[in-house]
């Protein structure tokens, strides 16, 4: 870990210069910045000693004025700002709020720019559709984070006869059957925890622009994947715990689970190790969390805020910022020497490359209890599947914009 921090030092010192001869602004006056977040110390730290003397550097016209939120309080007060005017020019947002305060009206349309497709560009595809909102984007991806699996080696040995971790989710199927107890875990029925085996055993939420349900969360392929957790399920290999009361991931994990799927946010052993999730028929899955930054409709220096927006996300400061956890949104950085290096941010990095977004909606909580009541009744209640998926995708659609 010391050695690839190092290296980092040394990357992100190199990338100063780039950044200080190629950011530019159009704006010639003097002028000041207000940046809301609520990074932690650690980040916070970085932002103000390494990130923002980067941008001054380059842009010793535009100061940012940045300021840390209470976390608490913070979505109350970004939409009491829409009201009263009075809110930051540009503000690190979480992905669930993004098209809401797009459809109140707070957020300036970044595809408004002229550059803006080269840019979007170089994000990674499930990070940047998170703010997708009415065919436009709201915001540009900051951090991001996803799940990927989590492997009892020793389980997988002894108790699947594998030595490594399967390259298919047929593979660790096959080993598993046989094995009387569970293999495989997750906590309960809502979007963040049973998505990823939803995409992975081929089912959809809506068509690509997230406005119609029907037709996808109800499709043949939707429903099979569904049947396909209830088969997994009655065959003792996947269980659900806040269905079937059985034992939490982390703690089923040390002795009975061989796999479950987590984000990045927990600390490696010998026995316990990350991978990227087998593939089922050819295919791998994942679900997008983390932040956008956005511009605000009423700053006064919106060219300059989507500037510092895109400086955000440039590699020096996407590199600063994952010395401290915060994973890079940047397709260039998949592969990067830095982030090769690391056994959990390379596994993170490369399961990102097939992670979806959630479906990004100004009625995201409708739209998650939906879903979550639909798998209640699927799985703990017996529901029909096809009929119980064709009754959610209608709801959706009533949600969808």
């Amino acid at each position: 870990m010391k050695k690839s921090l190092t290296l980092l030092l040394f990357m992100i010192l190199g990338l100063f210069t780039m950044v200080a001869c190629t950011t530019t602004t159009t704006q010639p006056e003097d002028i000041t910045l207000t940046f809301w977040h609520t990074y932690g110390d650690s980040e916070e730290a970085v932002l103000l000693d390494t990130v923002l003397p980067l941008w001054n550097a380059a842009n010793p016209n535009i100061t940012i004025n940045a300021v840390r939120q209470d976390g608490s309080q913070y979505h109350e007060m970004i939409v009491v700002s829409f009201g009263t005017g009075n809110g930051p020019d540009v503000a690190r947002i979480d992905i669930s709020n993004t098209a809401s305060y797009a459809a109140q009206g707070g957020l300036v349309a970044l595809d408004t720019f002229d550059d803006f497709d080269t840019v979007s560009a170089l994000y990674l595809e499930g990070p940047l559709s998170t703010s997708l909102y009415k065919g436009s984007y709201y915001g540009l991806p900051l951090d991001t984070n996803c799940k990927a699996a989590v492997v009892n080696m020793d389980l997988l040995e002894s108790e699947l006869g594998l030595t490594e971790i399967p390259a298919t989710m047929e593979e660790f199927i096959t080993a598993a059957a046989n094995r009387g107890t569970y293999s495989i875990n997750v906590s309960g029925v809502g979007d963040w925890d049973l998505y990823p085996y939803f995409w992975l055993f081929g089912g959809n939420l809506t068509n690509d622009e997230f406005t119609t349900a029907t037709g996808y969360l109800n499709s043949a392929a939707s429903i099979a994947s569904i049947n396909k957790l209830k088969d997994l399920r009655a065959q003792n290999i996947f269980t659900i715990r806040d269905i079937d009361g059985t034992a939490d991931a982390w703690a089923g994990i040390q002795d009975t689970y061989v796999m479950f799927f987590e984000g990045p946010w927990y600390g490696f052993s010998e026995n316990i190790v990350a991978s990227t999730i087998p593939t089922y028929e050819g295919r791998s899955a994942s679900v997008v969390g983390g932040e956008n930054i956005a511009v605000f409709e009423s700053s006064e220096h919106q060219e300059a805020a989507y500037e510092f927006a895109k400086f955000m996300t440039s590699e020096a400061v996407q590199l600063a910022m994952l010395t401290v956890g915060q994973l890079p949104i940047l397709k260039s950085l998949v592969n990067n020497e830095v982030v090769l290096a690391d056994p959990k941010w390379s596994v993170y990095m490369e399961q990102l490359e097939s992670a979806q977004a959630r479906i990004p909606s100004p009625n995201n909580d409708e739209i998650k209890t939906i879903w979550s009541n639909a798998m209640t009744e699927i799985f703990l209640n017996g529901a029909d599947v096809a009929a119980t998926l064709t009754a959610a995708a209608t709801a959706m659609d009533a949600e969808l914009d």
